[in-house]
């Protein structure tokens, strides 16, 4: 049992990814209503009401991965700190505020393929348009994890230093007209990490890299 509880932790920030992964192949970035009809919005729920439901429920599961990730992230980076760091703590914040957006997020998707038959097209398509542009909870969640987590590495050596540097950059996409990479790149760095800690819990806990 101790063994599980060294490598499991890390391990949940690849199962979060590999989750996100397939909720993207699942449904994508969802229907546009600016460009489709309210009918063809309920045609596609109805049509697709197995997949769109297991992704909605995804989508909540990453959210709960997320949770653990964070939680072991913040104890690692914790240990590097010291009791008086900060970033740690803005880690497992933004990792709950990633895991409430996801939650509320599943749940607002889930209501789509649930109702096509039961509400109006004209309000299904309204839950439709709120569902789309249901996106801010990635970057101000797994964003601001990748930030903290970023400069409390270059800071207090975690992790190795191209490791911070790597989620500070990742972050700062976000906020370029190449946004769109930092989608790719947070969970690529997520994967990163959690490999690395993986790792050090085969070989029995190995000490971080010091700054």
């Amino acid at each position: 049992m101790g063994s599980i509880g060294k490598w499991f932790p890390p391990l949940c920030g690849v199962i979060a990814v590999v989750l996100g992964v397939v909720v993207t192949i699942l449904i994508g970035q969802g229907q546009d209503a600016t460009k489709k009809t309210a009918e063809e919005i309920v045609n596609h729920y109805k049509d697709n009401d197995t997949k769109e439901t297991i992704g909605a429920l995804m989508i909540g599961f990453a959210g709960v991965f997320t949770l653990y990730f964070s939680g072991w992230l913040r104890r690692v980076l914790r240990d590097a700190e010291g009791p008086d760091g900060i970033l740690s703590s803005v880690v497992f914040g933004a990792g709950v505020v990633f895991a409430t957006g996801a939650a509320i997020g599943g749940s607002i998707h889930l209501a789509l393929p649930d109702l096509a038959d039961d509400i109006s097209p004209i309000a299904l398509q309204a839950i439709n348009g709120i569902d789309f542009d249901m996106f801010m909870f990635f970057p101000v969640g797994l964003g601001t994890l990748a930030l903290a987590s970023g400069i409390s590495i270059v800071r207090h050596g975690a992790f190795a230093k191209w490791v911070g540097w790597f989620g500070i950059v990742a972050w700062v996409l976000f906020f370029t007209p190449g946004f769109f990479v930092a989608f790719v790149l947070v969970p690529l760095w997520i994967l990163i990490v959690s490999v690395i800690g993986i790792s050090r819990a085969g070989a029995g806990g190995a000490a971080p890299a010091t700054a």
